[in-house]
């Protein structure tokens, strides 16, 4: 079992990586409504509810929409504010502009129901940490449609969250854009012509697993996920692009996604998975331990789990293995005996042995605060790291291993001035979880360290 022993624990409520949707606000009919031409300014919120109705324009400086009803605008103007489109009720931004819409920060939708984008759209320009852009397509049951556009992220303060179906033309992750920009739910569908992705790991998915249905083209200039539980469903004349090579382009560089070709769609791909996990919990246990506990219904099928974990929700790396056991119902518990100083994230992964067929939980975090004096910095490292120790005690010997056993060599130098050892991997290492052993003059530390 390497790292980990059995034990027992109780269930916690879990932790989700996508920026968090905002409830929209009563609708009762008592509302103030919006009207044909208005401009919403800060602090002013309109309703609309109603029958389908189309107005000529509308302008959001500041204020903010709620959708109660049936509305398309043809000509939104929005420069900054926010639309809330209730379960049930859709809104419709028209084309009657003819130029792109572009949010230009503090910018957001949040969809409970329906919503249509009949223009290019683009997350760009003066959005910052303060005010992002945001879209949230909120529901399972919600729909995003931009059938016939583009939808462009080219601004580091930008995401887009799907936990229900999404249609475009394309979309296009840009060079500016930050990692994890597109966030993904669990049983999410993102339908697209075209992809392009110019920034590694801009795809993440938080929970479960998600599709990816791409028609006829790709391209990449970085990864697009480490989220193995990314289903990439790829049209019967799909292409990736080979022509931008000499620009530093990958094809068909899906990363960890698992990729289905000559896919009719991904509807196929999520009724075939196994029944989702029925909970799974993490928290901090004694002696800087976490524990971590799930069940799942996985019936009469034969599988195993593996355990992974992440200090920064996006790499993951496998810690264990667990095979299920007989009993449809188990509840399986496991102990991370070497977590990290600060952010631990946890998802568990369960293969079908039969089908090869893959379903993954949510994800867990747990911030753990470890007593000992030392620190290991920075994690994931390259290829060195610096071990800072407490005043008082003094570093002996060190040494490191992989996560079998097997010894790695190193090279360091103690640096008494700073209470640091500066420590130099001198093997070519792949990526994942090694363990490092500190050797004092008073007792030995054993601390886990991740390779990038």
């Amino acid at each position: 079992m390497g790292l980990f022993v059995l034990f027992h624990l109780i269930s916690l409520p879990g932790f989700s990586q996508c920026p968090a949707s905002s409830q929209p606000a009563a609708c009762t009919g008592t509302e103030p409504l919006v009207v044909d031409g208005e401009t919403l300014g800060s602090g002013t919120t309109k309703w609309y509810y109603g029958g389908a109705v189309t107005m000529s324009s509308l302008t959001l400086d500041g204020g903010t929409l709620i959708v109660c009803g049936n509305l398309t605008v043809d000509k939104l103007y929005m420069n900054t504010g926010k639309v809330f489109i209730r379960q049930g009720a859709r809104f419709v931004i028209g084309s009657g502009i003819g130029s792109g819409l572009q949010f230009k920060g503090d910018c957001a939708i949040y969809n409970y129901g329906t919503c249509e984008i009949q223009r290019n759209l683009s997350l760009e320009n003066n959005a910052s940490a303060l005010f992002p852009n945001v879209i949230v397509n909120a529901l399972s049951t919600s729909v995003f449609l931009m059938s016939n556009q583009y939808f462009v992220i080219n601004n580091a303060n930008s995401w887009f969250v799907n936990n229900g179906r999404a249609e475009f033309w394309g979309i296009i992750t840009d060079a500016l854009a930050s990692p994890a920009s597109v966030c993904l739910g669990n049983a999410s569908i993102s339908k697209m012509a075209i992809l392009i992705n110019k920034v590694a790991n801009s795809y993440i998915v938080s929970t479960g697993n998600a599709c990816v249905q791409v028609l006829q083209f790709s391209e990449f200039y970085g990864k697009l996920t480490s989220s193995p539980t990314l289903f990439a469903c790829l049209g019967s004349a799909h292409t990736s692009s080979t022509s931008c090579i000499p620009f530093g382009c990958q094809p068909n560089n899906w990363g960890a996604a698992q990729v289905a070709t000559n896919c009719a769609g991904c509807a196929a791909i999520m009724t075939a998975l196994p029944t989702d996990f029925l909970s799974f919990s993490a928290m901090s246990g004694e002696y800087g331990t976490n524990q971590l506990q799930w069940t799942m219904d996985h019936g009469t099928r034969e599988g195993n789990f593996e355990v992974l974990r992440s200090t920064d929700g996006i790499h993951y790396v496998t810690l264990d293995r667990v095979n299920t056991d007989s009993s449809s119902l188990a509840v399986y518990n496991l102990i991370d005996k070497h977590p990290f100083q600060g952010n631990n994230y946890y998802m568990i992964r369960y293969t079908d042995i039969n089908t090869g067929k893959t379903l993954s939980s949510r994800v867990a975090k747990v911030i753990t605060k470890i007593k000992a004096g030392w620190n290991i910095y920075p994690v994931p490292f390259t290829d060195k790291f610096t071990i800072k120790y407490e005043q008082g005690t003094y570093p002996q010997k060190i040494s490191m291993t992989d996560a079998d056993g097997r010894n790695i060599n190193i090279r360091q130098i103690i640096r008494r001035e700073t209470r640091s050892v500066e420590v130099f991997v001198t093997n070519k290492l792949q990526p994942g979880l090694y363990i490092i052993y500190l050797k004092t003059d008073k007792n030995i530390v054993v601390k886990p360290v991740l390779k990038n």
